[in-house]
């Protein structure tokens, strides 16, 4: 078997990145499922195996402790939130809205950013790492499994309703905020990935 060069390394941290960019403007402008590209993408950059290493480390084998924009995290007694922005569009319908990187963000490493708790559902605190690799590994991004888990099948299809119409109706909306967490992730990654390797850009 041929050992990969790693002189070829920064080439394809490119094509990841580009990936990674064009899924991310494809799933802002309305094609949601290009957010298995997103998850997918992910997965390669900085999930490591016990039989495979993630890019990042071929690149830089200290890429735990790079800086990446984040959400603070939620007081500990909260039960469920909507971490990404959700604007209303026509006919009770949602959309996810990119992030910017204002406040309330702020940096910290990648290790904690893709590892600790982020998303409260009830007792149970999920990490992105979680929430991104279910996407990526149940839901089509790599493989399809018959049986998810509960959180992730809560995340989903959650049964959130924001207020009112003009003519008292109940506005039912039901984003999927895995994907919605997943395409976020995404988009801080890649401004991780402009300001750390500016050779992808």
């Amino acid at each position: 078997m041929a050992i990969r060069n790693p002189g070829n390394d920064d080439n394809l941290l490119k094509l990841q990145y580009l990936r990674l960019r064009d899924a991310l403007g494809g799933y802002y402008s309305g094609k949601g499922e290009q957010v298995l590209n997103v998850a997918t993408t992910l997965r390669v950059l900085i999930h490591d195996k016990p039989s495979s290493r993630s890019l990042l480390f071929r690149l830089n084998p200290d890429y735990w402790d790079l800086a990446i924009y984040d959400k603070p995290p939620l007081h500990p007694r909260a039960v469920f939130a909507v971490r990404t922005p959700i604007r209303m569009t026509g006919g009770g319908e949602s959309r996810i809205i990119r992030p910017t990187f204002g406040a309330p963000y702020q940096m910290v490493s990648l290790q904690h950013w893709w590892n600790s708790d982020y998303q409260p559902l009830g007792p149970l605190r999920l990490s992105k790492r979680t929430i991104v690799l279910n996407v990526a590994d149940k839901d089509g991004g790599a493989h399809v499994d018959d049986k998810v888990p509960d959180s992730h099948a809560t995340l989903s299809d959650p049964p959130f309703r924001f207020g009112m119409d003009n003519g008292g109706r109940q506005l039912f909306m039901q984003p999927n905020m895995a994907y919605g967490i997943t395409a976020q992730a995404g988009c801080e990654m890649q401004e991780c990935l402009e300001r750390h390797f500016p050779q992808v850009v």
